[in-house]
């Protein structure tokens, strides 16, 4: 059995097991990643039941205790054996479950708690360390695919806007990766990339990496392949109750490497905003609502 098959006898059988037993499945539905890590004890208490209700449901499933299920869990979280149509599926079952409410409130419950860790020391410090390497930078290429692309492409913007020599490796005609012909140790390479990992990401931090560059790695475990590469890894949180994992933490991530530069900046970056805001005045790239309403009138 997989861990898509317990699921899906969990779902099937719900209405049939008893108050307590509800709960249990609730929780194991809805904290995949929790069940294979945690002891019995640790996730008995998170599911607010006794670890004895925990036992019964492994036992309902077909195993002989807890033990035994958490490992399908941790093989399953290891190998990232389900694909995104199967998690598809179970958010279908979790929203038939409960209602479209609960399964709003359940993403935003995760989503606040991954703003906490990015809170940590661990964190603050890996942010810091990066914004010195930007800070001492010649040039910072910027590299992410799928959907790493858009934080990544966003941290590129606002680095640009405070006046970074920044480059955005974005694959059109796919010579992205040709900018880094002549990177040096001067330079600084930003790479973002979450399992499953994307090559082109993996391959331009390697190249970095040869070639001296310093190398900016954010990414969801320390074990990636940019993180073992990397000068200094920001490890984001993504779990998330939809289909596809969150990009949110990255997002927050890079607005404040750009703040952080910003601020250590200070009138150069200034300077750099202000023309920029020229730049975008002279070229109308925003709309002026009071022209128009006189227009209109």
């Amino acid at each position: 059995m997989n861990v898509r098959a317990v699921e899906e006898e969990l779902l099937s059988a719900f209405d049939r097991l008893p108050p307590q037993l509800q709960v249990a499945a609730r929780w194991l539905l809805d904290h995949r990643d929790d069940v294979a890590f945690l002891s019995m004890r640790e996730a008995a208490r998170r599911a607010e039941v006794t670890p004895a209700t925990m036992t019964r449901l492994a036992q309902r499933l077909g195993y002989s205790g807890f033990g035994d299920l958490r490992e399908l869990f941790t093989r399953a979280a290891r190998s990232r054996e389900m694909p995104f149509h199967e998690r598809a599926e179970g958010l279908r079952a979790r929203r038939d479950l409960d209602g479209d409410s609960a399964l709003i409130v359940d993403m935003l419950a995760v989503l606040s708690g991954h703003l906490r860790t990015l809170c940590e020391p661990e964190t603050l410090s890996a942010l810091a360390r990066a914004a010195d390497i930007i800070e001492h930078s010649e040039r910072v290429f910027c590299v992410g695919a799928r959907s790493g692309f858009a934080p990544v492409y966003l941290g590129a913007y606002l680095l640009s806007l405070i006046g970074e020599k920044t480059h955005l490796l974005d694959q059109a005609g796919s010579i992205g990766l040709d900018a880094l012909r002549d990177l040096s140790p001067r330079d600084a390479l930003v790479g973002l990339s979450i399992s499953p990992y994307t090559r082109q990401t993996a391959e331009a931090v390697a190249y970095a990496a040869e070639r001296g560059g310093q190398v900016i790695a954010i990414t969801d475990s320390r074990t990636a392949p940019i993180a073992r590469a990397a000068t200094v890894a920001i490890i984001v949180p993504t779990d998330t109750p939809s289909f596809l994992q969150t990009m949110s933490p990255a997002f927050i991530v890079m607005e404040c490497l750009a703040a952080l530069v910003a601020a250590r900046r200070g009138d150069r970056a200034v300077a750099a905003i202000t023309k920029a805001e020229k730049l975008l005045s002279r070229f109308g790239s925003y709309t002026n609502q009071g022209n128009s309403r006189r227009r209109d009138t």
